[in-house]
C-alpha cells in the first residue's frame, strides 16, 4: 500500500495506525510526528504566510475566496512519480488543506489509473473516530482502528467519569482567530463540554464565525482558551500579546481579571486526528486542576502571562 496524505490530521492518523512506512507523500503542512517531515511534499501554498500576522493572513484568504482563487497547489508530476494507491483529502476547510475537488482533478490529469481517494469530513468526535476506521479499512488494517479508537475513547471516559455529578459548568470562550476575532466550531465546543465547561459563544458541531468584542464582554467567560488555527505556541504567544492584550475590552473580562487565560498550541486543536484527545485533556486540566493536574501532554497548553 502506497499512501499519500494531503492533510496533517490524516498523516497523524496514518502514523497512529502504524502505517508510517507506507506513507509516500504528504502535504506541506504535515509536520507531526517528526518523521512526516522526511516524506516527499506534494503540495504547497500559493503564497507563503508563515511570516505574516493574523490580519494579513485573513486579508489574503478573503481575497482568494472573493476571486475564487486556489489557496494551495498540488505537484501533479510528483504525485505521478509517487503512484499512490490511496490518497487522503478533506472537505472541511479550503484554507487549512487542499479541497477534494482539486485532488480529484489533479489525480485525473496526472495519473493513468484510479487510486482510492478517501475524503474526511468530520464535525465531532464520533466522526473523527469514524474517519480513523475509514482510513484503516482503506489501508487494509481495520483491526488497528478498533484498538486506536478504543484507547481514545477510554481517555475521554476517564475525564467524563471523573466529572460525573459536577453540576456547575464554567463559561468558556475558545478563540480560533485573533484579528478578526473568531470563535471555534465543529469538535472544539464538544471538547469543552466533555471537559466540564460550556461554550456559550459557539455552536457544537457548527462552523466558526467572526464574533464581536461586545458579545464577549456581554458573555463574560470564566475561561479564555486561545487556540488560533495552525499557529504554534510561539506564534500564539506573539499574536495574543499583539491583538488581545492591547484591546480596550480585554481588561474588562472576568477571565482576564482572574488569570484564567490559557494558550494552546494551535497546531493541535485545528486537526481532526488522535491529538484532539490531547486538547480535551488540556481543557480539563485548565478548568479542573484539582482533578486533572499533569494530565495533558507537555506543550499542549500553558497559562498566559498576563
Amino acid at each position: 500500500m502506497r499512501i499519500c496524505s494531503l492533510l496533517p490530521s490524516a498523516t497523524e492518523i496514518v502514523y497512529a495506525l502504524g502505517l508510517g512506512d507506507e506513507l509516500v507523500g504528504v502535504s506541506h503542512t504535515c509536520d507531526y510526528p517528526a518523521d512526516a517531515r522526511s516524506k516527499p511534499v506534494v503540495s504547497s501554498s500559493v503564497r507563503s504566510v508563515s511570516h505574516l500576522g493574523s490580519q494579513e493572513i485573513d486579508a489574503i484568504i478573503r481575497q482568494a475566496r472573493e476571486n475564487n482563487n486556489p489557496v494551495h497547489w498540488i505537484d501533479g508530476d510528483l504525485l505521478r512519480d509517487l503512484r499512490p494507491d490511496l490518497i487522503i483529502t478533506q472537505e472541511i476547510c479550503e484554507v487549512c488543506a487542499i479541497d477534494q475537488s482539486s485532488v480529484y482533478a489533479t489525480a485525473a490529469r496526472f495519473l493513468d489509473y484510479e487510486p482510492e481517494i478517501v475524503v474526511t469530513r468530520p464535525v465531532g468526535l464520533e466522526e473523527i473516530y469514524h474517519n480513523i476506521h475509514i482510513i484503516a479499512d482503506a489501508a487494509g488494517v481495520p483491526e488497528r482502528a478498533d484498538k486506536l479508537t478504543g484507547d481514545l475513547q477510554q481517555r475521554a471516559r476517564r475525564i467524563t467519569d471523573e466529572l460525573d455529578g459536577v453540576t456547575e459548568r464554567p463559561k468558556v470562550f475558545c478563540i480560533d482567530w485573533l484579528e478578526p476575532l473568531r470563535n471555534t466550531g465543529q469538535w472544539t465546543p464538544e471538547l469543552v463540554e466533555l471537559a466540564g465547561g460550556e461554550e456559550g459563544l459557539a455552536e457544537k458541531w457548527g462552523k466558526s464565525r467572526e464574533i464581536g468584542w461586545d458579545e464577549v464582554v456581554a458573555y463574560q467567560p470564566d475561561y479564555l482558551m486561545v487556540m488560533p488555527c495552525a499557529f504554534d505556541m510561539a506564534r500564539t504567544e506573539v499574536e495574543t500579546r499583539e491583538h488581545l492584550y492591547s484591546h480596550p475590552a480585554w481588561g474588562s473580562l472576568e477571565a482576564v481579571r482572574k488569570g484564567n487565560v490559557f494558550l494552546f498550541d494551535g497546531l493541535i486543536p485545528s486537526r481532526h486526528g488522535p491529538r484532539v484527545l490531547d486538547v480535551l485533556e488540556g481543557l480539563a486540566e485548565a478548568m479542573h486542576p484539582e482533578k486533572f493536574a499533569g494530565l495533558a501532554s507537555p506543550g499542549v497548553f500553558q497559562r498566559a502571562e498576563l
